[in-house]
C-alpha cells in the first residue's frame, strides 16, 4: 500500500493517511467511531491499509470500506454492514475470497455504483468503469496496484513497476498538465475526486505532493504539511551531527515573490482529531461488520443490474511509459475563481 493516500468522498468528505497521522472531514459516523480512543482495541484502528468512501445509496449514510490493523495487533476488514453487501454483492464476495484481504486489497469507488478493486497476484474486479480502462487492465500481464475513478468516466491506473496511464476526458486540466510534464514512473500515489473535476491529490517518489482541494480541508492539511516541514528540519540537524549519516534535505521556508500572492510551504499534525464524541467500547450495531461477517437475510442483488462486475487476472503489456510528476514545489494558493486550494510541498515521509 502507498505511504500516502488521499480519499475523496461524497458530501465534501475526505480521508488522508500518512505513516504517522491521518486526517478526515465529515466521514460517516460509523467509520469515524473506529478511530476513537474509547473503542475496544479489537475494533479501534491503529493503521489503515486501504480506506474507500462510496456514495450514499438507499442507506442511512454514505457507504465505506476499510482494511486495517487494529490496536490488538490483528488485521481486520470493516465496512458498512448490510448496505455494502446489498449494493456491492460481487465485490463483497470477491473480497472475502482473498487471503489476507485487509492488508492486500485495494478498493476504490467512483460515481454511482462504479468501483474497482485489485489484489497482488489475485487479479481485479470492477463494475461500471470505462471500456478504455478495462482494455488497459485486461491486456496487461500484471495486476494494477492502484486505480482512480473520476467525473465523466475519468480514470487513472498504475502498475507495480511504476508505469501508469490515464484519461481525464477534459477534466482535471491542471493535473493533466502535471502528468504530461512529469518523468516516467515518478508518481507514488494519485487520487481524483469522483465528485469534482477540479479536485485531485498526487504524491511523487521524490517526496513532493501537488493538490487541488476544498479550502475547507486546508486547515487540517496545513497541520500535516507543517509537521513534515519540522521533520525535514530535524533531519537536517541530525545530518550535521557526525554520528549520523542521514542524506541532506533542502529546507522549505515561507516565500514571496514580486507580483504573486504570498505562499507557504505546507505539512501534518500526528493527531487525527480532537474533541470527538464519546463512543462505546464496541461499535454501534448495524454498521461496521468484521471481515467474514455473514450478510443479512435478503437478496444480494445490486439495485442497478446494468453495472455488471468483471474480473481480470495478472497480465500486463509493456507499453506503460506515461510520465508523472512535476518537480517544483509550490504552495497552498487560494484560487477564488475555482473555489479550490491548489499547491504543492516537499515532504519527508519518515
Amino acid at each position: 500500500m502507498p505511504e500516502l493516500s488521499f480519499v475523496f468522498g461524497p458530501n465534501n468528505t475526505f480521508f488522508f493517511d500518512s505513516p504517522k497521522s491521518w486526517k478526515f472531514h465529515n466521514i460517516p459516523p460509523t467509520l469515524r467511531q473506529l478511530f476513537n480512543a474509547s473503542m475496544n482495541p479489537g475494533w479501534r484502528v491503529q493503521q489503515p491499509y486501504c480506506v474507500a468512501l462510496a456514495p450514499q445509496n438507499n442507506s442511512p449514510e454514505p457507504l465505506w470500506y476499510i482494511g486495517c490493523k487494529v490496536c490488538e495487533g490483528s488485521d481486520k476488514l470493516f465496512h458498512t454492514q448490510n448496505h455494502f453487501d446489498f449494493n456491492y454483492p460481487d465485490l463483497s464476495r470477491w473480497i472475502k475470497s482473498i487471503p489476507n484481504a485487509p492488508s492486500v486489497c485495494f478498493v476504490t469507488f467512483g460515481p454511482g455504483l462504479t468501483y474497482f478493486a485489485c489484489a497482488p497476484g489475485m487479479g481485479s474486479i470492477w463494475s461500471g468503469v470505462p471500456s478504455d480502462l478495462t482494455d488497459k487492465v485486461t491486456k496487461a500481464c500484471d495486476t494494477p496496484n492502484q486505480v482512480a475513478l473520476g467525473v465523466n468516466n475519468a480514470w487513472f491506473v498504475m502498475w507495480p513497476d511504476g508505469y501508469y496511464s490515464w484519461k481525464f476526458y477534459g477534466g482535471y486540466s491542471s493535473l493533466d498538465k502535471i502528468l504530461d510534464a512529469a518523468e516516467p514512473r515518478s508518481v507514488a500515489y494519485l487520487a481524483i475526486s469522483p465528485y469534482s473535476s477540479l479536485q485531485y491529490f498526487v504524491a511523487f517518489k521524490d517526496h513532493k505532493v501537488k493538490y487541488s482541494l476544498s479550502p475547507e480541508w486546508m486547515p487540517q492539511m496545513q497541520e500535516v504539511f507543517v509537521e513534515w516541514q519540522a521533520e525535514i528540519m530535524q533531519a537536517q540537524g541530525i545530518y550535521r551531527n557526525p554520528s549520523f549519516s542521514y542524506p541532506p534535505l533542502t529546507p522549505q521556508t515561507p516565500q514571496t515573490s514580486p507580483g504573486t500572492p504570498g505562499y507557504f510551504t505546507p505539512v501534518p499534525s500526528y493527531q487525527y482529531g480532537a474533541n470527538m464524541p464519546a463512543t462505546p467500547p464496541n461499535p454501534y450495531p448495524g454498521y461496521p461488520s468484521p471481515y467474514g461477517y455473514a450478510p443479512a437475510n435478503g437478496p444480494l442483488v445490486a439495485n442497478n443490474p446494468g453495472l455488471l462486475p468483471q474480473m481480470s487476472r495478472d497480465r500486463k503489456d509493456s507499453l506503460r511509459k506515461i510520465g508523472d510528476g512535476l518537480g517544483v514545489a509550490h504552495t497552498a494558493v487560494s484560487i477564488a475563481a475555482t473555489g479550490m486550494a491548489m499547491g504543492g510541498t516537499t515532504c519527508n515521509v519518515m
